[in-house]
């Protein structure tokens, strides 16, 4: 089984998970980060990760 499939089945995250638009959603702004050489905004670095984490249903 992928690593993707563990994930899904731990209930880590909701069984219709799009890994790829997960995975979109992560590295654009990382980078964004990087391309603009702004490494140390952590607020951003935060809101993507909890913004992520709640739509693909992170259970905590």
């Amino acid at each position: 089984m992928s690593e993707t499939g563990r994930i899904v089945e731990r209930g880590d995250v909701r069984p219709d998970t799009d890994i790829r638009s997960v995975a979109t959603m992560v590295a654009a702004p990382t980078f964004r980060l990087v391309a603009e050489q702004e490494l140390s905004d952590s607020d951003l670095v935060d809101s993507v990760v909890e913004r992520v984490a709640r739509a693909v249903g992170v259970q905590r």
